[in-house]
């Protein structure tokens, strides 16, 4: 099938408990790629890069799980890619063998190994090169990595989970890893935000604060940046078990049983944000996202192609493979958490404690929430 720019396609494997083997997220991820007709190049690095930001084992659902990443790679092979044209790389936070975070624990080192295909970690400053991001907002360029920057390909390759600050971390926050140090930690307050230090914890006109707004600004300038390189691409969102939380130690698993697929980072994850249970509309990096007019988020003006048949789904087949409950992320808030979701379906600022303080500060009623457990 012949991939259409703003279309999305899925690819289903039912399952009904919140594990699965290598063998399952492979099966899943080699048919939705095969599936798919993509403009393979003839020579040059074809890059995957996958959610690899702390190298936890697998079934912990905090990165791509390596048997998915190893069934892209096996149906690139099938499609004639030889091995020594890929490459599997994320930019992070390293090994740390002490607390049991490492490319052998996490499946990587075997599951490239045995496809005889590069595995590179993009932390090194000097293999960087500067992008100019078009209209940026924040950033007016960026320090790429020249894994991304020079490949003939880009796969985007995240998992399906929640995040404190992004609500869903999909294709395009998975995007962060290109960055080079130090902008790369676009989590944290820059250098670029210190002349805001005073507003940064003050609602906007969105409802969000300031520090907030930047965020977003910042994943949708990385987001022009990498457009702008010109390269062909597809982000494929590895589904077969979802988790939500903080992205990172709290929060549980469970399945949801899909893949999805697309050239439009934005396209994406509105529907994998949708099939989460979360309404992409009140997302607010997708918000803002579409904003720039990067994409629409409304799911019901996506086309979202059912590998299986090769047809469009309705909107109400789409719905029928939501879960009953949301994948929910969570925030920190006074030694607990809080749902970055109320029950109404609106968004809830990051970081509220900050919020609320400066709220009381300037005399202003603090933001509701609800608590949420970890």
């Amino acid at each position: 099938m012949l991939v259409q720019p703003d279309a999305v396609y899925l690819a289903r494997s039912p399952i009904d408990r919140a594990d699965a083997p290598f063998a399952t997220y492979r099966e899943l991820a080699y048919r939705t790629l095969a599936a798919l007709e993509v403009p393979l190049p003839a020579a040059g690095t074809v890059l995957l890069k996958p959610n690899a930001t702390v190298l936890y084992p697998p079934e912990k659902r905090v990165i791509t799980h390596p048997g998915f990443v190893g069934g892209l790679l096996d149906a690139l092979r099938d499609q004639g890619v030889p091995a020594e044209r890929m490459v599997v790389a994320d930019g992070q936070s390293g090994e740390n063998p002490t607390a049991g975070h490492t490319w052998e624990l996490c499946g990587y080192r075997a599951m490239t190994e045995a496809r005889g295909v590069r595995l590179a970690e993009m932390n090194t400053d000097e293999d960087s090169r500067i992008v100019e991001v078009a209209d940026g907002v924040v950033y007016e360029r960026y320090p790429l990595y020249r894994e991304v920057t020079d490949c003939a390909f880009f796969f985007n390759v995240p998992l399906a989970k929640c995040h404190n600050l992004g609500c869903t971390t999909l294709s395009i926050k998975n995007l962060m890893g290109i960055i080079a140090k130090p902008e790369r930690h676009l989590c944290a307050i820059q250098a670029v935000d210190e002349p805001y230090a005073e507003d940064l914890w003050r609602l906007t006109e969105s409802g969000f604060s300031l520090f907030e707004d930047r965020f977003y600004h910042k994943l949708c300038d990385l987001l022009v940046a990498l457009r702008g390189l010109g390269m062909p691409r597809l982000s494929v969102v590895d589904g077969l078990v979802g988790r939500d939380g903080t992205a990172f130690n709290e929060g549980g698993n469970y399945p949801l049983g899909w893949a999805v697929a697309g050239v439009n980072e934005v396209h994406v994850d509105t529907v994998a944000t949708y099939l989460m249970g979360l309404d992409p509309q009140a997302t607010p990096y997708l918000q803002f996202a579409h904003a720039r007019g990067l994409g629409t988020i409304d799911p019901e003006e996506i086309e979202v192609v059912d590998l299986a048949s090769g047809t469009a789904l309705s909107g109400a087949a789409l719905a029928e493979l939501r879960p009953a409950t949301p994948l929910m992320p969570i925030s920190r808030l006074k030694g607990g958490y809080y749902k970055r979701f109320r029950t109404d379906g609106s968004a809830v600022p990051w970081r509220l404690g900050d919020v609320n303080a400066q709220r009381q500060q300037d005399g202003l009623a603090p933001v509701p929430y609800e608590p949420a457990s970890a």
